[in-house]
């Protein structure tokens, strides 16, 4: 392991001295503020419901809300908004009551623009709901495995629910590219905190708090209204709901970015200009979507909250267990750990650290499958790109907490299409396979026992094999 320190798998030689460009890159991420803002409604401000009928009227009227917040704060006034609510026709938009839910606030008019942009923030609340789910999955131990899962797309065990975030993260990407957008795999650095999510994103193993807030962000918008609770099962759940939030939540929902999508989807689809009739199916695909987290997944994730879930094997009580407990479902694995050499939360144990590494690598390659898969329509990546999740990663994922840490899913600092053409970005992919092959021989001593240790040099043949034929056949075009 000294050996391996020294000559940088998981030591500052790859991953900076700790005050490099990544350091500071990741640092950056961590202060950046959301895109996607909420306008939640205030207390205390007779004004409001005026504001609120003005900012409506004008995006009925084609003009984005920042622009008529601007137009607001430079002396069109409550007068101007009072005499635009007395406008009729179809422009006039009377003040809505408050909702369950704060009003996601629209940037552009341009349905276009707008689009793109709302898909991409949804691209990385997909991706990083993906990797807290995960985390929380490779958490439990192995007595709770039918709560764990085993890798298939089902709403009834958290990976099984991670990997249908992964599969809207592929139609979120797969749309964009309809647009003729760019695939968008990034997210942020963890701790982060989204406005359209109600929670900071972090990395925590299973407990009770988390479960809590995975349950909330996944409901449908009235179904944690206790006013309207009648059975006594229903009411205990939302007592329990609330001492475990502890009132610390915003009122937002994970459903109502996919029907600010949706709406915006059809006014673009309903736009002559545009002539977008081919993208209709999508409007079906984004529905579902919604109603996979605001249904399936809000289920499963309040029966584990509540601990009625099958594979508790009938102990409902074991979240109330202090988490040190033997019979706790969870290990105890630190919050937001970064195999980044001299970062805040390093993982300090060093062959946790190296393996960590190496599981980076191994998630970093995935995602540079997909992003090729969608620029070069080789389609062979998104093969690649399942066996390095279920086999090599799957393996190092399962591994990392019987150490004390967990995958730490840290962002690659060049993003997942670093280079200039498809083919120089195959090429790249091709270098990381093979960087991180030589990592895994390094580790050989350390790896779990399921970890294919040949699998590198195969893909790495792959690849090359794929990019020497993308190469000639981008010729032959050219010619």
């Amino acid at each position: 392991m000294e050996e391996l320190m020294k000559d940088g798998t998981a030591a500052r030689s790859m991953c900076g001295d700790g005050k490099g460009s990544a350091s500071g890159d990741a640092q950056a991420a961590r202060s950046r503020t959301a895109r996607v803002r909420v306008l939640e409604e205030e207390s205390g401000q007779p004004d409001r419901p005026q504001r609120r009928a003005f900012l409506q009227t004008m995006a009925a009227q084609g003009l984005s809300i920042p622009a008529a917040s601007f137009l607001l704060a430079n002396g069109i006034g409550q007068a101007g908004a009072a005499e635009l609510d007395k406008r009729d026709g179809a422009g006039a938009i009377a003040p809505r009551p408050a909702s369950a839910t704060g009003q996601i606030i629209r940037d552009f008019a341009d349905p276009y623009i707008e689009l793109i942009r709302l898909l991409h923030e949804a691209s990385e609340i997909e991706h990083a709901l993906m990797v807290q789910y995960l985390y929380a999955a490779f958490s439990l131990k192995p007595a709770y495995g039918g709560i764990a899962g085993y890798g298939i797309p089902t709403s009834n065990d958290c990976l099984g629910v991670a990997i249908q975030e992964m599969q809207h993260l592929g139609k979120v990407t797969r749309l964009l590219a309809e647009l003729g957008a760019s695939p968008s795999l990034v997210r942020e650095d963890f701790p982060y905190e989204p406005e359209i999510y109600p929670f900071e994103f972090q990395l925590e193993p299973m407990g009770r708090g988390s479960l809590a807030k995975y349950v909330y962000a996944e409901s449908p918008p009235h179904a944690l209204d206790s006013r309207k609770a009648v059975d006594p099962e229903e009411k205990r759940f939302l007592a329990a709901l609330d001492r475990a939030l502890g009132g610390n939540a915003k009122r937002n929902h994970l459903g109502s970015l996919y029907a600010n999508i949706i709406g915006v989807l059809q006014e673009y689809i309903a736009t002559p200009e545009y002539k977008a009739n081919r993208l209709k199916p999508w409007v079906a695909t984004l529905e579902e979507i919604k109603r996979e987290g605001e249904e399936d997944h809000f289920r499963f994730f309040k029966q584990v909250f509540m601990g009625t879930h099958k594979g508790f094997g009938g102990h409902p009580d074991v979240w109330s267990l202090p988490p040190r407990d033997a019979a706790y479902p969870s290990y105890d694995l630190p919050l937001n750990p970064t195999a980044y050499v001299g970062h805040r939360n390093q993982i300090q144990n060093p062959v946790a650290l190296g393996l960590a590494w190496l599981g980076n690598l191994h998630y970093w390659t995935i995602l540079l499958m997909v992003d090729c898969n969608h620029r070069t329509n080789e389609n062979a990546l998104m093969d690649l790109a399942k066996v390095q999740m279920m086999v090599p990663f799957w393996a190092i994922a399962r591994h990392l907490p019987t150490l004390g840490s967990g995958m730490p899913f840290d962002p690659l600092t060049t993003g997942y299409s670093p280079c200039r053409t498809a083919g120089n970005n195959l090429k790249f992919l091709a270098c990381m396979v093979r960087e991180t092959d030589k990592v895994a021989h390094k580790l050989e001593a350390y790896l779990p026992k399921d970890y294919p240790l040949s699998l590198g040099k195969e893909t790495f043949g792959t690849l090359s094999k794929m990019h020497t034929r993308y190469a000639s056949r981008k010729q032959a075009a050219v010619c």
